[in-house]
């Protein structure tokens, strides 16, 4: 791994990734649609003259092709989607653009180039549906909301560039992810530590508050992303579940965040607008077998750390 392109590495998790690799490569590329002032590479304190930062758009075909041809990449992380659920629902064309048609104009850029060794593509736990839990990686693919049927299909077809063209890809199938240094506040852990810390009550979709989620730690993530790289030969071709083998509903994680932070702020339930799946969680022993990846950090830990970041970087 020398030569790294990041799709959406000014997000969350391809902060993370670049912050863990940046001084063991010799080049980083993001492309980004948004070079933003208030992003997680920045909360990090990444370095971004270090990083070959381009504004582009993964629908844009003819701009990847320029960009593999200049910076010669030989290890890829598609992280770059749509990401959210409640964006996706009001407008499939949009989701179906990034999401789907975003997946194979970089997975035909690495065909064409011809010369990447690891290509590493973002699916999600969501690419399930709502099958029987816990997920297992020989389950089908059932995603019916938008957000989820696009993630089904980026999956499907990220694969069958390894079937039909030899392509090195590897799939993941990540729980939702959450740590320090994530500003998309729309999620439920960054929205509700900045709520409470500005004494504001943190607030969850009404009846969410029994769904059940499975949440990994971001270190964790990086951790499992790199062990994908590392055994490429191994996982090309394969999807992977990644997530912590802990199984919490949303009302016991916002407790546990108002526990940490010493808060009697009550919690408030709003109407929920768009469809969403009850019950998610995965069996990630395919992955810790083939491997040796396993998470190593606690939901109550996780929590302890995550809210230590955000009261430096708020």
């Amino acid at each position: 791994m020398n030569k790294v392109l990041i799709t959406g590495g000014t997000g969350f998790l391809g902060s993370h990734i670049t912050k863990r690799i940046i001084d063991d490569v010799e080049s980083i590329t993001i492309a980004t649609t948004d070079i933003r002032q208030k992003t997680t590479l920045k909360s990090l304190g990444v370095d971004i003259d270090k990083i070959n930062l381009v504004k582009g758009d993964v629908r844009d075909f003819d701009f990847l092709k320029l960009l593999f041809n200049e910076y010669e990449f030989d290890t890829v992380f598609h992280l770059g989607a749509l990401s959210e659920v409640k964006k996706c629902q009001p407008d499939p064309k949009l989701a179906f653009d990034v999401n789907v048609g975003g997946t194979v104009n970089v997975l035909e850029a690495c065909r064409l180039y011809g010369k990447v060794k690891a290509v590493i593509v973002s699916s999600s736990d969501k690419a399930y549906g709502s099958g029987e839990v816990p997920y297992v990686e020989t389950q089908s693919l059932n995603g019916v909301g938008t957000y989820e049927a696009s993630k089904s299909a980026t999956d499907l077809i990220a694969r069958s560039f390894y079937s039909n063209y030899d392509v090195p890809v590897v799939v993941t199938r990540c729980s939702n992810l959450y740590g320090g240094g994530d500003m998309n506040f729309t999620r439920v852990v960054p929205n509700n530590i900045n709520k409470i810390l500005n004494g504001k009550q943190p607030v969850i979709w009404k009846g969410s508050e029994v769904s059940t989620r499975e949440f990994l730690y971001i270190e964790d993530a990086v951790d499992a992303y790199l062990s994908l790289v590392k055994n490429i030969d191994k996982t090309k071709g394969e999807a992977f579940n990644i997530g912590s083998g802990e199984v919490i509903s949303i009302g016991e994680l916002l407790n546990i965040m108002l526990d940490k932070m010493d808060s009697n702020l009550e919690i408030n339930f709003v109407e929920k607008d768009f469809p969403e799946i009850s019950h998610q969680y995965l069996d990630s022993s395919k992955m810790i077998k083939l491997t040796g990846w396993k998470p190593k950090t606690n939901i109550f830990n996780g929590l302890k750390k995550s809210i230590k970041k955000y009261k430096e970087i708020l």
